[in-house]
């Protein structure tokens, strides 16, 4: 696991711990839809007021099922959310920090990306029972990072490859998905 990458879990847990969760409620999160594609990954929420909270969640994916397939990601996200009703009831808005890294392969193609970011999200919180609610949430923002892209191929001439590199400013969907929450007491 690369220094970065553990530098990052130990601020999530240092943040956590060093907030007084005793009189707070929590909400453990999960995003069905990085479930859906393999990607183990875990949050937290934390009501700070009625209607305001802090979120701080993470993927990771570490399969490489061949050399033609293979997907290592790991993507931190921290965000504040202000609830308009009450914390983890109906709509809110997200202000969101990401940081992700992706080194992906599909055949003779290769991507790899390094982000960092920020972005402004909505979700809604439809709640299924006592404890349990499911969110579809959506964000956009903007990045600051390098990304490669580039496949090998066969030439006349022999082997070639063919690839893109890019640094910069990007846009970017700061968050995506169907979140199950289930909250604490």
């Amino acid at each position: 696991m690369p220094n970065r990458v553990k530098k990052m879990l130990i601020m999530v847990i240092l943040t956590v711990i060093s907030t007084s969760l005793s009189a707070q409620r929590i909400a453990l999160t999960s995003n069905l839809l990085e479930d859906a594609i393999l990607t183990p990954n875990v949050g937290v929420d934390i009501a700070l007021a009625d209607k305001q909270s802090l979120s701080f969640d993470i993927s990771y994916s570490p399969w490489k099922l061949s050399q033609q397939f293979y997907n290592k990601s790991m993507t931190f996200r921290a965000g504040y959310k202000y609830w308009f009703n009450q914390a983890f009831y109906a709509h809110h808005l997200t202000f969101d920090a990401i940081a992700t890294s992706t080194d992906s392969g599909v055949g003779k193609y290769q991507f790899k990306y390094e982000y960092a970011g920020i972005g402004i999200g909505y979700g809604y919180s439809f709640i299924i029972g006592k404890r349990l609610n499911i969110v579809p949430n959506i964000g956009i923002g903007v990045v600051y990072g390098s990304s490669y892209e580039g496949n090998d191929h066969m030439t006349d001439e022999g082997v070639g490859v063919e690839a893109t590199t890019k640094k910069g400013f990007s846009p970017f969907i700061t968050r995506l998905g169907i979140t199950i929450q289930y909250i604490l007491n």
